[in-house]
């Protein structure tokens, strides 16, 4: 109950409508919970997936929820790309428990759809946006306490400065949602008024990115980082401060992994790893170079139309140098435009492309500093799908497919710390009412 009262889900919305209006609460509700345990507990986010899924079917008024689908442009990308996937199945050359698994994991592009239809409400988009801060500061918090305490929670138990401290699921998964958090943050701090709570909004800012620079192992999140900030810095700073923009962003990054040994140490490494990926492909570089040299060979067997869904499990082995390697190259080629273009072909590839056309074409048709979050939240998905599969890995695609139906359906409610008084909160739904 306090939970709930923090997060600010106990009020009724809507007129009663029996039963029908009940299973749209729970799964409203639901939503917001989503957005909480995705971050931090993925067996719970699963759960209450499914009980938004439920919940919605048996709430009915599909009229309603067409009209708030079809104004959203990214429904018409998730919706055909899912239907390709399904397609694909039909002439896979793939296991049939490879087929359903990738039905399974990508199944949240509808899902995505579905919370779009959700999220017409501005209080509700605002419970989201506070759950999902309360998930991010939870993490954050417990990076910094897990230095001196060896919390029971933890991904990690080593304590200490300038060692991994990352706390849920993989360092590369955490560090890209907090990555999009230090955006956020920035721009709450842009936006926010009293000069108190500026100060502690950039101070968090600061924190996360020590915690990206200095206490996790990552040079996914570095990378990403640098793109979202300097993309952001060109984005939002007024014409004549864009350079002055983009050189503190860039001082500061460079400042950042000079002050942390670990990361020198990871991106020597990186150096030696990608030298030595002819000969060794287990390590992180040589495993990725690796795939991007053989995934190719698949995707020329069948580049339009690919060799069907789930079909890279198996056929990579077969063009392996080393077959015995299979079990560390089958999973995915840490790439998802190539993940796409081997099993669902050059169109499943454009459809994903087109995807990310959408994002970026919301972004050109928002406000300045909308335009500058959206941006940043798309070179985030455009870097990681470059060097990993965010779509398929299980709390990335949470992550990247439920964030972006947030950030599409959000308007100004994006923009004011969502943890603020509820004085605020009611501007904040006045605002975007309007």
């Amino acid at each position: 109950m306090v939970m709930l009262r923090f997060l600010n889900i106990g009020n009724r919305s809507g007129p009663e409508d029996g039963y029908r209006w009940r299973f749209d609460e729970i799964a409203k509700y639901s939503m917001v919970g989503l957005f909480f345990s995705f971050p931090v507990a993925l067996g719970l986010a699963n759960l209450l997936s499914a009980m938004v899924l439920v919940s919605w079917v048996l709430a009915g008024n599909y009229s309603k929820r067409w009209r708030v689908i079809k104004q959203n442009s990214l429904v018409l990308p998730l919706i055909l790309l899912y239907g390709w996937i399904l397609v694909g199945g039909i002439y896979a050359d793939a296991l049939p428990k490879d087929i359903g698994l990738h039905f399974s994991k990508y199944s949240k592009l509808l899902l995505a759809v579905i919370l779009i239809s959700l999220l017409d409400e501005p209080h509700w988009r605002l419970r989201c946006w506070r759950a999902f801060a309360v998930a991010m500061l939870f993490i954050l918090g417990s990076v910094y306490a897990n230095i001196w305490f060896d919390l029971p929670w933890s991904a990690t138990h080593a304590q200490g400065w300038g060692v991994d401290h990352h706390v849920i699921g993989d360092y590369i998964t955490q560090n890209v949602m907090m990555s999009f958090f230090v955006v956020l943050l920035i721009q709450y701090a842009r936006n926010e008024k009293h000069n108190k709570r500026q100060v502690f909004l950039y101070l968090v800012a600061f924190l996360a990115v020590l915690s990206i620079t200095h206490l996790s192992q990552g040079r996914t999140g570095y990378v990403v980082m640098a793109i979202a900030l300097l993309v952001f810095a060109i984005k939002a700073a007024p014409k004549h401060h864009k350079l002055f923009g983009v050189g503190v962003v860039g001082l500061t990054l460079v400042l950042a992994i000079a002050t942390s040994q670990g990361m020198l140490g990871r991106f020597e490494l990186a150096f030696v790893e990608a030298k030595r990926s002819n000969v060794d492909s287990t390590s992180s570089i040589g495993h990725r170079i690796h795939d991007y040299r053989k995934t190719p060979e698949l995707i020329k067997q069948s580049p339009v139309f690919g060799l069907g869904t789930g079909a890279y499990h198996t056929q990579i082995c077969k063009v392996l140098d080393d077959p015995t390697q299979c079990f560390r190259h089958s999973w995915h080629p840490h790439n998802q435009f190539l993940f796409f273009w081997a099993d669902n072909g050059l169109v499943g590839l454009a459809l994903f492309v087109f995807l990310l056309y959408r994002l970026g074409e919301h972004a050109r048709k928002s406000r300045k500093s909308e335009a500058a979050v959206f941006l940043s939240f798309t070179a985030i998905l455009i870097v990681d799908s470059m060097i990993n599969s965010p779509l398929w890995s299980a709390r990335e695609s949470h992550f990247f497919l439920f964030m972006m139906a947030l950030l599409t359906a959000s308007g100004a409610d994006l923009f004011r710390w969502p943890l603020a008084s509820q004085r605020s909160i009611t501007g904040e739904r006045t605002a975007d009412v309007a």
